[in-house]
């Protein structure tokens, strides 16, 4: 590895020695966090033989916004998908987790100067209870879905980056743990098949104003628009 190479030299002056080994821990706590995360979604299905169990997939497209940046609208733009384990609590309340990879971030209007964006990778853990109603005509399931909860995410990366100059990690400068509230809809036009909407806005601080180029404290918001199919 270059040491020499400039990508280095942006790191808050960090010898490049000394970047990779925080990289390398880094990245296997994620790893660490994710596999316990994968292990508590799984864990249900021994009891699968109960019929109070379902798994499903889910993907979408989020639309992100960080307060404090100087920055407005929900203009970045980034993918979502992940595991869904939903737990049968009545006729029409269920309780589910998901896991999920998560793009989000914030990016200024194209009416600006400079273009300004940035990234923020993350593994999202929600934890949601619904409420159905809008029973089908077959029977079999409910048409429309209200849900709530929370949702704990891990920031995997962070980079910010301008149309003058090349990416810039952050990850360091941010908070490694995001605590979110959660509201959203669900409407199933089919047994297995269904749309969602989602607004998720984080309790906790994504930067405080010492840390934040901006000087005031970030906090992050976004909408999630998802296909989701439920086996």
């Amino acid at each position: 590895m270059n040491q020499n190479n400039p990508i280095f030299a942006r790191i808050r002056g960090t010898p490049a020695t000394r970047f990779c080994q925080n990289y390398q821990t880094m990245f296997r706590t994620n790893v660490t966090f994710v596999a316990g995360l994968f292990a508590l979604l799984v864990l249900p299905f021994g009891l699968t033989a109960q019929q109070r169990f379902k798994a499903g997939l889910v993907a979408g497209v989020n639309a992100s916004q960080i307060n404090g940046d100087n920055t407005g609208g929900y203009n970045k733009l980034g993918l979502l998908g992940g595991l869904r384990v939903i737990t049968v609590l009545s006729e029409k309340s269920d309780v589910s987790i998901e896991l999920a990879y998560s793009q989000r971030g914030s990016k200024n209007d194209k009416s600006e100067p400079v273009d300004i964006r940035i990234d923020l990778n993350y593994i999202e853990v929600p934890v949601l209870y619904t409420y159905k109603d809008w029973l089908d005509e077959s029977g079999d399931y409910y048409k429309v879905q209200a849900l709530g909860g929370l949702a704990f995410s891990r920031l995997l990366k962070g980079t910010v980056e301008d149309s003058a100059s090349p990416p810039k990690e952050i990850t360091g400068d941010l908070r490694s743990n995001d605590l979110s509230l959660v509201l959203g809809v669900e409407f199933f036009f089919t047994k297995h098949w269904s749309l969602s909407g989602r607004w998720h806005s984080s309790l906790n601080k994504l930067a405080t104003a010492e840390k934040s180029p901006t000087k005031i404290d970030l906090r992050g918001y976004f909408f999630t628009f998802r296909v989701n199919y439920i086996f």
